[in-house]
């Protein structure tokens, strides 16, 4: 087992940094846009075993395809992803997409609305699969054949990334090797933090699996409501500790999943309470790491 990277049980400790976000706003809000519908496992790709998150499970004979697993996903890219970005622009939110860059390549239309929103775009893998199992290399090579997508795909650099879970102990130091400056695959902070790596300081911008819609194929939700509550209690606790330390919050998104109409819903009950409100960023993961790098850069020593 590798011992290459320490865990760390203390971080900001009782008391966190005290600042303010841009604008006087002490509560900061990324709304995450993943966007795998075609990136995920599936015997067309060449793939021997079946994704396994999905919303419902049926048995086929192995080397046979689901076709029901695969009309799940394909409802995210033909129409989830319409309605998510309709409410959400009429919410003036710009979201930021965690992109598998093989979903993208499949589907230049969703790419250009994406542009043309201006949103950031976070590497998600080239393929929808988690890193564990492969060499160093094979990792290094994912990682770069995503990004090398999605900046011909889009135009612009990446900056961030997000394996889908679970990581690996080399993870960071590839992104690092890669020319990548933050890395949100951990749940394990409500603010940005720098991890050593490889001896120099590497910016983690810490995500959410709770405030997430993922929970509905979890059988953690089951209606609209039950998403919009849990969503708008941890918005709420975490305004009202804010105006003690400035704090960050995720809410991650799957057309597939939050793109269905009775969940649709649910989101939007949550947009209608925050979106426009004074003492509360809404912005995107780049911007967020930009501004930490920018306001509060690693201390040396």
């Amino acid at each position: 087992m590798s011992t290459a990277i320490s865990r760390d049980f203390v971080g900001y400790g009782e008391f966190p940094p005290d600042f303010e976000w841009p604008g006087g706003a002490r509560l900061a809000v990324d709304v995450v846009i993943n966007y795998e519908e075609g990136a995920e496992r599936n015997g067309l790709d060449g793939d021997t075993t079946r994704e396994h998150l999905v919303e419902a499970r049926y048995d086929v004979p192995d080397g046979e395809r689901e076709l029901f697993t695969e009309s799940t996903f394909e409802y995210g890219s033909r129409v989830g992803i319409w309605r998510l970005l309709r409410v959400l622009d009429a919410h003036g939110v710009v979201p930021t997409v965690f992109a598998s860059a093989l979903a993208l390549e499949r589907n230049p239309a969703v790419t250009a609305a994406l542009l043309e929103r201006d949103c950031d775009f976070v590497g998600h893998g080239y393929r929808w699969i988690p890193h564990t199992g492969m060499t160093r290399e094979q990792e290094r090579d994912n990682i770069q054949a995503c990004v090398r997508s999605l900046e011909k795909l889009t135009g612009r650099r990446v900056q961030g990334w997000f394996t889908r879970p679970p990581n690996t102990v080399h993870t960071r130091s590839l992104l690092k090797e890669c020319g990548l400056v933050y890395d949100s695959g951990a749940v394990n902070d409500d603010l940005p933090y720098y991890e050593d790596v490889d001896g120099e300081p590497f910016l983690v911008i810490p995500y959410s699996l709770d405030v997430n819609d993922t929970k509905f194929y979890k059988q953690q939700f089951f209606t609209g409501e039950d998403f919009a509550r849990y969503t708008l209690d941890c918005f709420s606790f975490l305004l009202t500790e804010s105006r003690w330390r400035p704090r960050m919050m995720s809410i991650g998104l799957h057309p597939r999943i939050i793109g269905r109409p009775a969940r649709m819903a649910g989101l939007q009950r949550v947009l209608d309470q925050i979106a426009h409100r004074s003492d509360v960023w809404l912005a995107g993961r780049d911007r967020i790491a930009d501004y930490w790098r920018a306001h509060h850069p690693p201390t040396s020593g």
